[in-house]
């Protein structure tokens, strides 16, 4: 076990007259930073991040005892899964608390790429895109496809964010242009690789679906709508919850016995979530044994990723043939045992819910609903926009089925998304704020509400005309 880093911790905290509650802060941190200490348990490093944020300290005095280089590399691995994975924030604290050291090395560039894509999924994107310009620029120049391959898809989703879409065409465009040889270099693993360029290939075919290309300067108004990109995955029409299957019947033990057994099996996504925990655990002490565990876990990550991808592909490919069936029950299945995106999943969910309810189709709406309740309340807490976003797109989308189900309780749903608009956060989709008070204007008028409905009246036509869209990175 790793008692130096104990020891240097203990040695910190006594000097500052600091008790192990006081640096811990929490009863979970407390015992985990009681087990370091002792020698009983190795640090992970986000907790060691903690520890020096709270004693004043560098993460210098904690980690003196690891290769500053060998620290940098398996701190950037594990920092990739982490941007895949839907974890930003704590990719973004990683790369941010290394030790000085770590950076009198050799070329930084990976390092500001993994970073720019951590800012980037936070939303961060005018520091995001302040690294990856001249990232890119530089890989051209060197001939350094990875990179430019990376640094081209980044600044992609940034113009698309900003709603420059020939910008984002461009620059996807350019990224998918260096994919052969990046196959063929065997400079990105075929199964990461193939994942991030079919998932590319989709989205050019939202924006550009004929492959037409923009002849003159695209420009959006802020009243017209950019092209959507669509969500990964969209479950196909079921009579039932996909997370709920029927039981197994009671005169069937085997059958009983096996079902018990798959629901105790964990996820792909799971296996990858606990090869990083230990990843973190090694950090510190063990780099390369940090970065082998996480390139693992990215393996993992990545194989599930392309399954998502293809079944996305297949999905798409069959709405060109109005009487094929949709996806298969056992591909369903399959797709949600190897699921590694659960917040697409639930974007995915909500694009579902959302269109059913704009088409009158309460009873699926509703149905599809549930399911979306019961993938909710399984998935990790996860902190990058699209999951944040998606949970708050059901929250509104809860209230707007219950709305047409239960017109006994309109009056207190009313109150309920008259709240919800109020508090509506600045990361939140300015589509969906403008859904909750397209509904609140409606709600209000069947309760004769005029004078509160032309105050939503008037608040949807700020929000249609301001902010402006924000000027392009790239023109």
């Amino acid at each position: 076990m790793d008692v130096s880093i104990g020891e240097a911790i203990r040695t910190l905290r006594t000097a500052r007259g600091m008790s192990l509650a006081d640096l811990a802060g929490d009863a979970e941190s407390l015992q985990a930073l009681d087990d370091v200490e002792s020698g009983r348990a190795l640090a992970p490093y986000p907790l060691l991040i903690r520890v020096a944020d709270r004693l004043g300290e560098p993460i210098d005095k904690l980690v003196a005892g690891a290769d500053p280089h060998g620290l940098l590399q398996a701190a950037i691995r594990v920092a990739q899964y982490d941007v895949a994975a839907g974890h930003p924030h704590r990719a973004r604290d990683i790369l941010t608390h290394l030790p000085e050291a770590s950076f009198h090395t050799r070329s930084l560039s990976e390092y500001r790429l993994t970073l720019a894509r951590a800012l980037r999924a936070l939303g961060d994107e005018e520091e995001a895109v302040a690294l990856l310009v001249p990232l890119a620029e530089s890989a051209q120049s060197a001939n350094d496809a990875r990179i430019a391959f990376y640094a081209l898809r980044e600044l992609g989703f940034a113009e698309c964010d900003r709603g420059n879409v020939p910008g984002a065409v461009r620059l996807w465009k350019d990224a998918l242009a260096r994919v052969d040889a990046l196959l063929a270099a065997h400079a990105v693993p075929p199964h990461e690789l193939r994942a991030l360029a079919l998932e590319l290939y989709l989205h050019l075919d939202d924006l550009d679906p004929h492959g037409e290309g923009f002849d003159v300067p695209w420009r959006r108004s802020s009243l017209d709508s950019q092209p959507r990109l669509r969500a990964a995955f969209a479950p196909a029409d079921t009579a039932k919850p996909l997370s709920r299957p029927p039981r197994a019947p009671a005169d069937r033990p085997y059958l009983a016995a096996a079902e018990r057994m798959a629901n105790a099996a964990p996820a792909l996504f799971a296996v990858a979530e606990e090869l990083v925990a230990d990843a973190l655990r090694h950090l510190a002490v063990d780099p390369a044994q940090a970065r082998a565990l996480a390139e693992q876990a990215s393996i993992l990550l990545f194989v599930g990723r392309l399954a998502e991808i293809e079944a996305s592909l297949h999905a798409r490919l069959l709405e060109s043939f109005p009487g094929a069936s949709r996806l298969s029950a056992r591909l369903q299945r399959g797709y949600l045992m190897t699921a590694v995106s659960p917040g697409r999943d639930l974007a995915a969910f909500t694009d579902e819910i959302a269109q059913a309810l704009d088409e009158g189709e309460i009873d699926r709406a509703w149905t599809l609903l549930e399911s979306a309740k019961a993938a909710a309340e399984e998935l990790p807490d996860l902190d990058d926009l699209a999951a944040r976003r998606a949970r708050l797109k059901l929250a509104l989308l809860d209230m707007e089925a219950a709305y047409a189900k239960r017109p006994r309780e309109r009056a207190s749903l009313c109150k309920r998304l008259a709240a919800f608009e109020q508090s509506f956060p600045e990361w939140g989709d300015a589509l969906l704020r403008r859904r909750a008070c397209q509904l609140l204007v409606r709600w209000l008028a069947e309760a004769r509400d005029f004078e509160g409905a032309l105050r939503y009246v008037q608040k949807l036509d700020a929000l249609c005309r301001e902010p402006r869209p924000p000027a392009p990175f790239v023109f």
